[in-house]
């Protein structure tokens, strides 16, 4: 864990965040974040200095350079897992890459997982703890995409984490299946995918097919529930 004490550190680039409550306000009635448990970091906080139970993640990615939804996708905290590293570690653009694969997949009714997602992209290094995200030349289904976003830095918050993860070492044996029909469609430009089409895509997305190890461990769950109640 990084100090939120700046003097004399190489992240001195970095400052307190400029969101507000009114900014957060507006950001959760734009993207429909309804019961999403936020707080605004102190003047001594940073992006890599959260509460526990809390993760940070930027306004930049919920606005319309990244067009990103509440409750967070469980691919987009997966895939951070996956690679171990936090949310706000991701450039924005990683993240238009990953909701117009998404978006793009659930119109054919194919669950995105983490493995068919690794296939289709690859991370890159930027330096300073950063990662990209890239469409692999091969795969090259989302075009036109912006590759900066001005002043994303500048606005953060921390956002409750309450998603439970299962191991997601063990990848959906169609894996190769699902990616070879996501690139049998059209090149997808960014600009089509626009908020009436994510909204549209939002509920297959949000309940795509279990993986059989995610079904193995909710059966466990329901399994020990029973049993309490039986005592």
């Amino acid at each position: 864990m990084r100090s939120p004490v700046m003097e004399g550190l190489t992240w001195e680039n970095v400052k307190e965040t400029r969101s507000t409550p009114s900014s957060m306000k507006a950001l959760l009635r734009e993207c429909g974040g309804v019961g999403v448990t936020f707080l605004i970091p102190t003047r001594s906080h940073r992006p890599w200095s959260p509460p526990l139970g809390f993760q940070c993640v930027y306004e930049s990615y919920f606005q319309s350079e990244t067009k990103l939804w509440f409750p967070i996708p469980r691919l987009i905290t997966s895939y951070a897992r996956r690679r171990d590293a936090a949310m706000s570690q991701f450039l924005n653009g990683a993240f238009r890459i990953s909701v117009a694969l998404m978006v793009t997949a659930a119109e054919i009714d194919i669950s995105m997982s983490v493995r068919t997602l690794e296939e289709l992209t690859y991370v890159k290094s930027m330096g300073d703890g950063l990662f990209s995200i890239q469409m692999r030349p091969n795969y090259n289904v989302i075009v036109d995409h912006p590759s900066r976003t001005a002043n994303w830095q500048r606005f953060y918050f921390y956002v409750k984490s309450d998603v439970d993860h299962p191991d997601s070492a063990s990848y959906p044996e169609e894996f190769i299946a699902n990616v070879r029909a996501v690139v049998s469609r059209v090149q997808v430009s960014w600009k089509d995918i626009t908020v009436e089409r994510i909204r549209g895509a939002i509920d297959r997305i949000s309940k795509s097919k279990l993986s059989f190890r995610d079904y193995l461990f909710f059966l466990a769950r329901i399994c020990s529930l029973e049993a309490f109640i039986r005592i």
